[in-house]
């Protein structure tokens, strides 16, 4: 154990996560067979096989399973303890990449960005926004420091955390002052046109089951992976769609839309945030990361005062 070099993880990991030597050589910047003597030497230290090699990629055997999960423990501590390091200033430094949900570039991260920029003003944030499937992706890449997304499946490469639950809310524009009062029950609604995300959108599925399990009408849904495009539809009238309550904060008030919660049976989405598995927060990353996840805090509070009480 003592020859196992940080290398030998750092490629160990890559070539796990990729299945592929080939594209674990691309994100590490190395070459093909520097990886694969990197691997091979990492076998020999410790007297196991790692992987099955195949002419289709590789596969992890189960002791590369076991050593995937140490390895990228000691990766994170590794990166912690330079971090520490690094953080020697009262002032921050640096670059924060984050990825934002449609969800929460309406109403959650203005304000985050506001107060962040205003006591930050030497580090840089870029914001990508798009659905779960793509953020997620980025951040297993690495190419996103975090990101907020829906609950769902957790690829390999990433770590998550609860940051809150919200509530699923079904937004329809109406005419009158008294219709906008009317909620609507979703499980005994009549038949609606409803707009709903891709399936590459982890709120996807759960949504299928409750419109399968519990509503009476057979709905016709639309398929559409844009945000604005959803709710300029909603505003033309004929449509309505299933948002997060944090989409609706800024319609509240809005006596043009109705904003039925779906309550009975309650239909909640819960907010994860993910990072890359074995890199540990920069302090610019850590305070932004609070500051975003505070402000979805008090936007889900504030839907369920809106909705629950």
């Amino acid at each position: 154990m003592k020859n196992v070099k940080i290398q030998h993880l750092r490629f160990f990991v890559a070539v796990y996560e990729e299945n592929s030597i080939t594209a674990a050589a691309n994100r590490v910047h190395a070459t093909q067979s520097g990886v694969s003597m990197q691997i091979r030497d990492l076998e020999t230290i410790l007297g196991l096989t790692l992987f099955d090699r195949a002419s289709t990629g590789v596969t992890p055997t189960k002791a590369g399973d076991r050593i995937y999960w140490r390895a990228t423990r000691i990766l994170l501590e590794i990166d912690e303890l330079q971090e520490d390091v690094a953080t020697h200033t009262d002032e921050l430094y640096g670059c924060v990449r984050a990825g934002i949900m449609p969800t929460f570039a309406k109403s959650i991260l203005a304000p985050a960005l506001i107060r962040f920029s205003e006591q930050n003003p030497y580090v840089d944030v870029k914001i990508t926004e798009g659905y779960s499937e793509i953020l997620t992706t980025k951040v297993a890449n690495g190419e996103l420091d975090l990101a907020v997304v829906p609950g769902g499946d957790i690829p390999v490469g990433v770590r998550s955390s609860h940051v809150e639950t919200d509530i699923e809310v079904l937004i329809q524009r109406c005419t009158t002052d008294s219709q906008s009062r009317e909620l609507v029950n979703l499980a005994s609604a009549p038949p609606l046109k409803i707009m709903l995300p891709g399936p590459g959108n982890a709120r996807r599925s759960k949504i299928d089951q409750y419109l399968s399990n519990f509503c009476a009408s057979d709905h016709m849904i639309m398929e559409l992976d844009s945000m604005m495009t959803t709710l300029d539809m909603v505003n033309r009238g004929e449509w309505s769609a299933i948002v997060p309550g944090c989409l609706c904060i800024a319609n509240i008030d809005d006596k043009n839309m109705r904003l039925s919660p779906v309550l009975d049976p309650p239909l909640t989405v819960d907010y994860l945030l993910i990072e890359p598995i074995t890199k540990a927060r920069s302090k610019a990353v850590q305070v932004f990361a609070g500051e975003l996840c505070d402000e979805i805090e008090r936007g889900c509070q504030q839907c369920r005062d809106q909705f629950t009480s």
